[in-house]
């Protein structure tokens, strides 16, 4: 985004007033308007003015006012003073060549907005329209007309010329078609100055309009959208709007209906429906049809493209295409090449008749050769900006870089693609959108056409163009998607009918080329692979064997017995699976990406395509911290298991392992010249590591507790390291020596980070972030926004002109932060991250970002631009970038509490927010972000969430991460029924005492009720909005509880699906729900770290219990009620008397996190399992531990006992169900899903690295 402080200065005779002085008139004008009822437009005002003073003021001298057009003399300004009620004063007026005009900063944004260098005419235009929007208020202006008319830099110009008149100006393109509640996440940020934010803004539109009309109403607000036709359906009834866009209905009508301040201007092809209902010459809502240009206009654009011919043949052919400045411009290249630039030759053809922009681009189109069209084609599927290079990449067969360039220039001439620069290259607006609508037609022709004859020879287009790009960044492959992929299958199904028939035809396409043995390169396997993912299809047994299967993308995408043999997969993407993420680090030249994993594991990946390059298990334990050398060439890594390993990045191979620290291994830095490596350790200890020799030179001791965080000066002389015992020091690195201590902190410091010019050091807390003078080692400001428990920070160089400096923080529902460390003002917050996040890591000059939660990896790429003298300036492909002065840093910071997400683009033409949720404004000359989301890596996990016995014991029911129930058969072990209505992990199930209904409910915030044992459903709940955590059904079936992430408990009556009761209390997310025997009470457990008794009938809260010192996983009444067992955080057990509401026992062993409990039909036997891989059975009278049932290898999150108490079951994170015998503690069985690539056949696969073989053979695949 970007967002400017615009100022203008300007000298004119005699006395104008000042833009504090227009400011204050609009206000007054704003105000009376509100109090009356009355437009106060120019008339009016002179009307009033006459009754006032004999001189009175004419309507055009009070224009000239506020447009600031020209001066007056004097009392002209205190009249009009007067009239509105207000006194002049010397801040109002000035008197050129005395003094500069005051500055009136308006906030403004740009977004894509275009360049206006080149403007031809619109002065009548330009004039009404100001009329309208400044003189007479109107909140919603539309300007209509035909594609390439102008509408978008008219839109522009206009804006450029309203700048001063509002607070808040901001420029949108729709082009591909935000979601409002999306578009409207950018607004409200920006409109509210970063009080309110993405991740606190409500989640309906409906609610979301109503905060951006509170901005526009208390404020005075532009706010331009252009392109809304790419939100209104295409071969429809005039207006209508798209599936899912019909809210823009609600937003366009309540802001014209609204009373307020702002204005909200459109361009569009056509008019949305409802619109024509709220105009009227008198009302607030006008529609401006833009017409061709003028003749005079439209020659200057001929002229300029040297073009010959009579006064009378350029008037001509200005009205033969309607003044239209795009096919001006188009066929005024055709008549420069074709007839030499002779107007009169081309007239005289008599051939050429203007039906439209599309009909001019379809003969510029069939003009060109075969490599040019599919230049034009691969632009269209890219989206963005790119170079001849990757074009080269995606061209089949390769064609050499100097064809495509002629290709390239040859396009140019004709004004068919964009230069962003001299280097980047796109399709215009309304080329790109021919030509993807052309591809599209051209696609399902070639696929019928096939059907029809079976001949593969039809395949043109299919074979040389990948409708989506496996291995783009995310936000483009999800525009190929919606644009190109989806639009293909909508027309396929108008020609074939049902789903069931277009994946026939498509599985048909496929057995043809195996047939056929085609082998040949190109994308046509792939493309039919990825309509049958978009279509959804039971994939199951499919065979692809020996063809090419180019841009296949297939993350999370069930593979199960399909036969890739001898397949070329190059360009394609599968599922990647690995261990909780809890270390990242980013190679100075950004080009790789190091991941360091709870199992020990270390892996690089290329950071362009997020493909894996290498991954080794040197490590036994947790890979808590990672360093590149600043040369790029040397990886270290630090582990729990008290070593240091050395990776030689070009090699990808291990170098060296360091060993001497007695203790885990928190953090590890290289020094800036990369000679040294430095180590904090749980021993106590710094060590300094030579890394030629790998020997220890000095261990620096002083520190009381754990140190947790080491970082380097820029200058490599001295090193900070944070601990536990809430200190700071200072080491002279020369002499090993501590030189400073740095106190303040009141909790243990988990990072530490120098500014890149050395005098501020920034360090960290839970909650709070410090920052130091070096020199004085004084703390001169302290951050406590927000903020809950920080892990990682990083400073980066900002290449922007303000000498600031940013800091990003990752707080509570998921968010992170840019701060400005100057005053310490949120600049943005962004989301993304549904868990915990662990690390965040930036390259050397701050371009990539990285951050992670333990199962999900994403990149974001950051541009910073400060921009000058009122608008973004876009001319024929120069791009104005910032220059930045050395001390200019980004501070990077992340939360344990889900906080990462930023979006960056590494093309020149994104959109950007910056929004905080903080009450201090952004300095004017703050750098200003723009950044996109490029990768996500995500691990694929198929975690058992949740277990539970049917009444009679004959079968279990499991839910799990991959989005199903499962049922099994507990006599033959075998997976009985799977369904899979809910889109995301499955955290609770529950059945009914007679076994009827299954109830299940998990991140997607639904609950489902089954019918049992058909697996048929009987409803879905819906009310929670966050995950569901759990649901309990009462003894007698007839109601539902359920605990949820937004902190509140619902009651559900099953017969009729009704919510009974809201029960509030709890002050954060409620993990575990549980009915008394009886039914009366209800049980529930918070991450508030309490407990909660509840009487059913009435929702109040009996009790609360108070004990746990972390949060409560799990909760669980005994057979008889008499005692409520809970599991916590804490690593405890604890057994609560209900008679006396009071701690009866804590239950002491488990070495970790303690998520789930569950009571043996037999009262005396409690089960409890742990993130420490383990289940301890307890004897609740005695307290004691009688059995510890091992055999899982990652976290346990659910167990349950058969109804008979003979058998227990237990789900894990390591994707498997236990049953053991309660009585021997033995193992009986072990129950495993089918993993996601389960029986993929890859032998003789190419296109793959080795690490990507391998996991997909993790992932259940057979080489």
């Amino acid at each position: 985004m970007i967002t400017k402080k615009a100022s203008k200065s300007k000298r004119l005779r005699s006395y104008i007033l000042t833009p504090v002085g227009v400011k204050k008139l609009r206000n007054s004008i704003s105000a009376l308007e509100d109090q009356t009822g009355f437009k106060y437009n120019s008339s009016r005002i002179a009307e009033q003015a006459q009754l006032i003073s004999p001189q009175g003021l004419h309507a055009t001298t009070i224009r000239k006012i506020l447009q600031s057009k020209g001066g007056v003399d004097k009392s002209s300004l205190q009249l009009l003073f007067r009239v509105l009620q207000l006194e002049l004063e010397e801040p109002d007026y000035t008197q050129p060549g005395l003094t500069e005009l005051v500055a009136v900063k308006t906030d403004q944004d740009w977004g894509e907005a275009v360049s206006t260098s080149l403007f031809y005419g619109r002065t009548s235009e330009l004039e009404a329209l100001e009329q309208w929007i400044v003189e007479e208020s109107c909140r919603l202006v539309m300007i209509l007309g035909m594609g390439g008319i102008g509408k978008t830099t008219l839109s522009v110009k206009l804006a450029e010329q309203l700048q001063e008149s509002f607070d808040y100006l901001m420029w949108r393109s729709l082009r591909n078609a935000p979601p409002l509640i999306d578009l409207l996440a950018q607004l409200i940020p920006f409109f509210s100055q970063q009080q309110e934010t993405a991740a606190n803004l409500p989640k309906t539109p409906t609610s979301r309009l109503s905060r951006l009309l509170h901005y526009l109403e208390t404020q005075r607000c532009l706010l331009i959208l252009d392109n809304v036709e790419t939100i209104l359906k295409s071969g429809s009834p005039l207006g209508r709007y798209r599936d899912g866009y019909e809210d823009y209905g609600e937003l366009f009508q309540r802001i014209a209906q609204t009373a307020h301040r702002s204005c909200l201007l459109l361009t569009s092809r056509e008019k949305p429906l409802g619109i024509a209902a709220l105009e009227g010459e008198c009302l607030p809502v006008r529609s401006w049809q833009l017409a061709g240009l003028p003749a005079q206009e439209g020659e200057e654009i001929l002229e300029s493209k040297g073009l010959t011919g009579s006064q009378q043949q350029k008037e001509q052919l200005t009205q033969l295409y309607h003044g239209n400045p795009l096919a001006l411009k188009l066929v005024a290249t055709s008549i420069q090449e074709l007839f030499a630039g002779d107007i009169g030759e081309f007239l005289g053809q008599g051939i050429v008749i203007f039906n439209g922009i599309r009909q001019l681009l379809e003969q510029q189109f069939e003009r060109l050769s075969s490599l040019e069209k599919q230049i034009l084609y691969w632009l269209a599927i890219n989206r963005e900006p790119v170079t001849c290079h990757q074009l080269r990449e995606d061209l089949v067969p390769r064609v050499s870089q100097g064809r495509i360039l002629e290709g390239l220039e040859y396009i140019s001439g004709r004004c068919l693609i964009d230069k962003v620069t001299p280097t980047l290259f796109t399709l215009q607006p309304v080329v790109m959108e021919y030509v993807s609508d052309r591809l599209v037609e051209e696609v399902c022709e070639e696929i019928y056409q096939t059907h029809q004859s079976g001949s593969l020879d039809y395949f043109k287009v299919l074979k040389h163009q990948a409708l989506i790009k496996a291995e783009s960044q995310d936000y483009i492959r999800l525009w190929q998607v919606n644009l190109l992929l989806q639009p293909i299958i909508e027309e396929l199904l108008t020609n074939f009918g049902h789903r069931e028939n277009l994946i026939a035809i498509l599985t048909e396409t496929i057995s043809v080329l195996r047939s056929h043995r085609y082998s040949t390169p190109g994308y046509i396997a792939g493309n039919m692979l990825n309509l049958l993912v978009q279509l959804q299809a039971d994939l199951r047994g499919y065979d692809f064997s020996g063809l090419t299967l180019w841009q296949a993308y297939l993350p999370g995408v069930a593979l199960h017995q399909v036969n890739f043999t001898q397949v070329n997969l190059a360009k394609s993407v599968f599922s990647e699976t690995f261990n909780h993420v809890h270390s990242l680090a980013l190679s100075p030249n950004g080009k790789y990406l190091a991941t360091g994993h709870a199992d020990g594991e270390v892996r690089w990946w290329h950071l362009a395509d997020g493909k894996l390059l290498f991954r080794a298990s040197a490590h036994t334990s947790k890979v808590w911290s990672m360093s590149f050398s600043g040369d790029g060439k040397i990886l270290a890594s630090s582990s729990f298991d008290s070593s240091i390993c050395l990776w030689d990045v070009d090699k990808q191979q291990l170098r060296q392992i360091l060993r001497g620290h007695d203790g885990w291994i928190w953090s590890v830095a290289f020094s800036p010249q990369g000679n040294l490596l430095a180590s904090g350790s749980s021993d106590r200890t710094i060590k300094l590591w030579d890394i030629s020799t790998g020997t220890s030179i000095y261990t620096l001791k002083g520190h009381t507790e754990i140190i947790q965080a080491v970082t380097f000066s820029p200058d490599g002389k001295t090193l900070a390291s944070g601990s536990v015992d809430q200190t700071v020091r200072l080491w002279d690195v020369d002499s090993g020596q501590v030189y400073q201590i740095l106190r303040g902190h009141i909790h243990q410091i988990s990072a530490v980070a120098f500014s890149t010019d050395g005098q501020t050091l920034v360090s960290c807390e839970g909650q709070a972030i410090k920052l130091w003078d070096v020199k004085t080692g004084e703390c001169y400001q302290t951050i406590t926004k927000q903020l809950k428990l920080v892990w990682s920070i990083a400073m980066c160089p900002l290449s922007a002109a303000s000498g600031q400096a940013t800091l990003l923080v990752g707080g509570d529902a998921s968010v992170v932060k840019f701060w400005e460390l100057k005053t310490g003002n949120c600049l943005q917050t962004l989301s993304g991250f549904t868990g915990q996040v662990w690390s965040v890591a930036l390259d050397s000059t701050g371009e990539f970002l990285a951050a992670s939660d333990k199962r999900t990896v994403k990149i974001w790429q950051i541009q910073r631009r400060q921009e000058a003298g009122g608008r973004r300036q876009e001319a024929e492909g120069r791009r104005q970038k910032a220059g930045g002065s050395p001390d200019e840093k980004i501070f990077t910071t992340m939360h344990d509490n889900q906080s990462l997400r930023v979006s960056a683009s590494p093309r020149p033409r994104v959109s950007f927010q910056i929004r905080s949720q903080e009450s201090g404004e952004v300095a004017t000359d703050s750098p200003h972000l723009r950044a996109k989301e490029i990768q996500t890596l995500n691990s694929y996990t198929n975690s058992v969430w949740s277990v539970a016995f049917s009444p009679d014991g004959k079968s279990l029911a499991s839910g799990n991460a991959d989005h199903t129930v499962r049922v099994w058969d507990i006599d033959s072990r075998c997976c009985i029924n799977t369904v899979h209505h809910h889109h995301k992990p499955v955290h609770s199930l529950t059945f009914s005492q007679d076994g009827n209904i299954l109830a299940s409910a998990g991140e997607d915030k639904a609950i489902w009720v089954w019918e049992q044992p058909k697996g048929k459903i009987c409803s879905t709940l819906l009310g929670h909005t966050d995950c569901i955590w759990s649901v309990a059904l009462s003894p007698k079936g007839d109601l539902l509880a359920s605990g949820s992430a937004d902190q509140t408990i619902r009651l559900w009556q099953v017969k009729d699906n009704r919510s009974l009761k809201i029960l509030l209390g709890h002050e954060s997310w409620v993990l575990s729900v549980a009915f008394s025997p009886d039914g009366e009470y209800l049980a529930s457990s918070s991450a508030d770290q309490t407990l909660r008794l509840w009487d059913v009938t009435t929702g109040e809260c009996l009790k609360t219990l108070f004990g746990h010192q972390g949060l409560i996983g799990s909760v669980a009444f005994s057979p008889d009620g008499k005692i409520l067992a809970s599991a916590s955080e804490d690593q405890t057990v604890k057994l609560w008397d209900m008679d006396k509401s009071k701690l009866w026992q804590t239950l002491l062993g488990h070495q970790s996190f303690i998520w789930s409990v569950a009571f043996s039909p037999q009262e005396d036997l409690l089960a409890s399992s742990s993130v420490d891989q383990t289940i301890r059975l307890w004897n609740t009278q005695t307290g004691q531990c009688i059995q510890v049932l091992e055999g899982h290898t990652h976290p346990i999150w659910s167990v349950a006992f058969s109804p008979d108490g003979t058998m227990l079951a237990s789900g894990s994170d390591d994707e498997t169900i236990k049953l053991w015998d309660v009585k021997t503690g033995m193992c009986l069985n072990t129950l495993r899903p089918e993993r996601i690539y389960e029986g993929m056949k890859i032998s003789g696969v190419t296109g793959l690295t080795e690490a990507q073989k391998a996991t997909l053979i993790r992932l259940g695949a057979e080489s």
